[in-house]
This record gives structure tokens, C-alpha cells and sequence, in this order.
């Protein structure tokens, strides 16, 4: 039998490309990594005697919600409090200014709730302070609403960032530092009154351009919140030349890639397969499967599960969507397994619709694939701007990156999707 009846309820488990989130889905499909940051970060929690500001950097799809909300579980003395940019800030005008007061109206949303019973006289406090800076932006009308109602209209402003008349003519770092002030204020009330401490989780900034998450991290404001914080941000931007200085203001952590390739003592990549690491991705697929009946007990015949693990990168979410494209195929071909010509089938379709290479790529890939480290080098984006290609292979996952168990020191390699292209790049033409 192979029709919709079959497949659907396969597909239903690989075609949420989200993060597990609810306590169902991390109790049956979470999968403990053998690299995860996230027993470092509690560690920390733990001995802090002041607020520490955390940098969590990964891949997009590496997994950072997911372990974090592995974290909020085991956290029983924090109150974890979640703020998603992705959703609520626009994806490429944004600044520090857009989340101070992003944080400032959530904080505000969960008072006004009546979550946290906070007196009246905090939150007058930071509606002032956000008033402050609402009252700078023209485009708000507030004639005829009141001071909630403005604040919620003036949070859907946001994405689409603050008006520029704000941020390139008005000097509005004394409001915001009042926001601060205030959502402060408010932390201390609600941490006495829970009897709990509060982890604010910023997450979905690591969806953001490159020169938008620089300058998101510009200024030290996003360091002064009294309370444990942690920004999840792009990898690129972790190991960018451009942001050694303002990385030095937080606790950097990393969620790197389940290795499908092991390195050498010196750090470069080698062909030699990763067994634990393919093993726990293989862990991955088979909890998924554990979830239907005993038909699909076997659906992945083995190397073909073998290769998607492999051109995956390591990378969860990747891996996800692989294993979706070639149950999708092998529906389509009247299959009830997934074989090796289907998953080779599924990795061609996805380098070819993810993948746009040039040029300039291939000898700095090649460079990657020979030392395991990062080349600099720039790119032109306008007159005035300029990126490191590196930065710009690591936020496209041309380059992926991994941390070597043995010294913990990190290395990178090329996307096992695109490996056979620099390879043949390399192969001189006869």
C-alpha cells in the first residue's frame, strides 16, 4: 500500500520544521546531544551572583529553542520568560532601541495581565518610560486612545522599526535607559513576589541579516537588565571580525553541529564518519518513528538513513526537512520504504533549491575543506558596506560549524550537501 493513508502520518512528523516546545514533544522526540551548551549555561545560572547576559549562537535549525525549553523544564527556581523577535520585530530594520522596547512592552503585556502582581505605581513607571519614547514617534497617532491601547498599537509599529525621524534625529538613549530603569524595577517586584528568579530568553535573533544583528549588539543597553538574560544569535556573528569588541560585554555560547565527519588532532576535516554523531541524529528519525505503528518500524532502509544523516550537516532541522523530501518522494514513486535511490533523489532536489554558489565561494570553501578554519576576505554589498565572505557562508550554511570533543576547540567544514561541488571545482579540467 502506498497512498495518502500511509504517508500522511509519517509526514506529519517531519514536516514541522519548528522547534519542540510543548512537554509532550520534548519527553517523546528530544534527543540528548553529546554537545549541547545548555549544562554550561545552567552551571552558570547556578553559581551567578549578578545578572549574567548571555550570547547563545548557532545555525538557524541548529536546535537553540529546542535546548532551551529543554532548559526551562529542569529550571525550577527561574520563572523563564520568552520574547520571540521573529514574530514581533521586522527582519531587517531593527536595532537595540526596536528590543529595549520590545522587552519594555512584553514586560508591560505580562503586568497588565495581572501574572505577576506587580503594584500599580511599576507599571505607571514603565508606561511613562515607554510614553517617553512613543511620544518621539510621529507616526503614532494617541488622540482618543489610552496609554495601554497606545503602547499595543505602537508594539505592532515595530515591524516595521522605529521611524527613522526617531532613530537619526532624536537622541532617545535617555528614554530607553528609562525603560530599562523601569523594567527593572519590575523584575525585582515580580522576582520577590514569585519567589522565583526570572530568565528573560530574547529568541529569533539569529533570523536576522548580518549587519542587522551587528547592529543590534551595539550598544551596552542590551547588558543592563537585572536579570539572567540569553540572546540566541546567528553563528556568523560569534565569529565575525567585526564583533570581537562587542562580544566581550557577554557570556558567549555555543550549540555547534552534531559532527557526521570526525577531524583531525590539528583540527581539519577528514572523510572518516563520526559514529556517535550519526548515531544520535539516527535517535532523532527513529523517536519520530517510534511515535506511529510497527509498519513504519523499518520505513528508512538503513544506508539510505545513513546518507541523509551524513548530508545533513548535522544540522536538526535539516535533517527534518531531508527525511520529509524523501518520504514525499517515495509517496510519489508508489514506495512503501525509503531507499537509497530516494534519499540520493532528496539530497539532489534540496542542493539544488537551497544552494546558489559563486565564484568566489569555492576557493575559500576549499580552504575550509583543507584546515578547518575560517579565511577572511570581503564582499562588496554596496558603495559603503562590505561582509566577510565567511560570515556571509556561515549565515547561508555553505560552512558549518563543530567543536572537537577532545580539545573543545571549534573547526569548520563544508556542507556535506555542496562537498562534491568544491571537490569538483578542485579537480583540474584535462
Amino acid at each position: 500500500m502506498s497512498d495518502i493513508s500511509f504517508w500522511k502520518p509519517v509526514c506529519q512528523y517531519f514536516e514541522v520544521q519548528a522547534p519542540l516546545q510543548t512537554s509532550e514533544e520534548l519527553e517523546h522526540l528530544y534527543v540528548q546531544r553529546m554537545n549541547s551548551p545548555i549544562e554550561d549555561l545552567s552551571s552558570r545560572l547556578e553559581m551567578a551572583s549578578a545578572a549574567i547576559s548571555f550570547l547563545l549562537a548557532g545555525h538557524i535549525g541548529s536546535g537553540k529553542t529546542t535546548e532551551l525549553r529543554k532548559l526551562e523544564q529542569t529550571l525550577k527556581d527561574y520563572k523563564v520568560f520568552w520574547i520571540d523577535t521573529a514574530t514581533s520585530l521586522s527582519q531587517y530594520n531593527i536595532g537595540y532601541a526596536e528590543i529595549i522596547v520590545l522587552i519594555g512592552l512584553e514586560i508591560h503585556s505580562k503586568v497588565f495581565q495581572d501574572e505577576w502582581g506587580i503594584e500599580g505605581n511599576l507599571l505607571e513607571g514603565l508606561e511613562q518610560s515607554l510614553m517617553t519614547v512613543v511620544r518621539e514617534d510621529k507616526q503614532i497617532t494617541q488622540e482618543g486612545f489610552s496609554v495601554p491601547e497606545i503602547l499595543q498599537k505602537w508594539g505592532l509599529t515595530l515591524k516595521g522599526g522605529l521611524s527613522k525621524e526617531i532613530t537619526t534625529k532624536v537622541d532617545i538613549r535617555p528614554n530607553l535607559e528609562n525603560v530599562i530603569a523601569s523594567v527593572n524595577d519590575i523584575i525585582k517586584a515580580a522576582e520577590n513576589n514569585l519567589g522565583r528568579k526570572l530568565l528573560m530568553i530574547v529568541d529569533g535573533l539569529d533570523r536576522h541579516d548580518q549587519e542587522t544583528a551587528l547592529r543590534m549588539f551595539s550598544d551596552e543597553l542590551l547588558t543592563k537588565l537585572d536579570c539572567h538574560i540569553v540572546y540566541t544569535i546567528p553563528i556568523s556573528l560569534r565569529y565575525s571580525t567585526n564583533f570581537s569588541q562587542p562580544k566581550e560585554r557577554f557570556t558567549c555560547l555555543d550549540l555547534v553541529n552534531i559532527p557526521v565527519f570526525r577531524c583531525n588532532p590539528n583540527g581539519c576535516p577528514t572523510s572518516e564518519a563520526d559514529d556517535n554523531g550519526r548515531s544520535l541524529l539516527t535517535e532523532v528519525i527513529q523517536k519520530r518513528l517510534q511515535r506511529l505503528d510497527d509498519r513504519y518500524k523499518d520505513l528508512f532502509q538503513p544506508d539510505a538513513l545513513g546518507l541523509l544523516c551524513e548530508k545533513s550537516g548535522g544540522v536538526m532541522r535539516d535533517l527534518i526537512r531531508l527525511c520529509y523530501e524523501a518520504c514525499i518522494l517515495a509517496k510519489q514513486n508508489k514506495l512503501t520504504i525509503v531507499d537509497l535511490p530516494t534519499s540520493e533523489a532528496a539530497i539532489r532536489k534540496e542542493r539544488g533549491s537551497r544552494f546558489n554558489l559563486h565564484e568566489y565561494h569555492f576557493p575559500r570553501l576549499a580552504a575550509i575543506r583543507q584546515t578547518g578554519r575560517l579565511t577572511s576576505g570581503v564582499k562588496s554589498l554596496t558603495d559603503r558596506e562590505e561582509m566577510e565572505i565567511c560570515d556571509e557562508m556561515l549565515l547561508n550554511k555553505l560552512a558549518l560549524g563543530y567543536r572537537d570533543a577532545s580539545t573543545g576547540k571549534p573547526w569548520f567544514d563544508v556542507n556535506p550537501l555542496i562537498a562534491e561541488d568544491v571537490a569538483l571545482w578542485q579537480t583540474p579540467l584535462t
